[in-house]
């Protein structure tokens, strides 16, 4: 907190007035990291009509946004979490209405596609806790480009969502993913970072 007040040119007392403490503080970063994540998703969900482009501007978001504010993301998952709980179960219900957005969509194409919505929550939440375990692990790793990590990980997804029906005929499997599916998608809209 004493660094925080030092980099905000206030003193501890006016940022303890304002965020209550430490959670409170960590409440409002978690809040407002969820509200522009989660509008970068929504639109990202629902720009694109193809079915692939959509899974592909999903995953390409969501790794944009804790590439470009990578010491919240950890501070938010790895040290917040280890110090409260409050911290996890924010974490746990981002990933659900994240989740649960993403279902919406999917049953929508599925049900379009005149296939068995009944996968689209198991699908959604298998889809998400995917591409944050992917993500977590790129973040610390640093091992490849973000690029080719959605490369990969659409074509793990879109191998699987292929089969459905969902995917014109003669794109199944791995075809359906192109080099660099990222270099088709227009850039999402962004709202501020959340960098002072």
């Amino acid at each position: 907190m004493q660094a925080i007040a030092a980099e905000a040119g206030v003193t501890k007392p006016i940022l303890y007035r304002h965020f209550g403490d430490r959670g409170g503080l960590v409440a409002e970063l978690a809040a407002r990291f969820t509200k522009n994540l989660m509008a970068r998703l929504r639109h990202a969900l629902t720009h694109h009509s193809d079915p692939r482009i959509v899974v592909t501007a999903t995953i390409n978001t969501y790794i944009q946004a804790i590439e470009e504010d990578p010491n919240v993301y950890r501070f938010l998952v790895h040290r917040a979490l280890a110090d409260d709980q409050q911290a996890g179960r924010r974490l746990l219900d981002l990933v659900e209405q994240i989740s649960r957005e993403v279902a919406v969509v999917i049953g929508e194409q599925l049900r379009a596609a005149g296939a068995d919505s009944g996968a689209a929550e198991p699908w959604a939440f298998g889809i998400v806790g995917l591409v944050h375990a992917a993500g977590n692990w790129w973040l610390t790793t640093g091992t490849m480009s973000r690029e080719r990590l959605v490369e990969y990980i659409v074509r793990l997804v879109w191998d699987g969502i292929a089969t459905s029906g969902l995917a014109p005929p003669g794109t199944a499997g791995s075809v359906a993913v192109p080099r660099n599916p990222v270099a088709r998608i227009a850039p999402a809209a962004q709202p501020n970072s959340l960098t002072p």
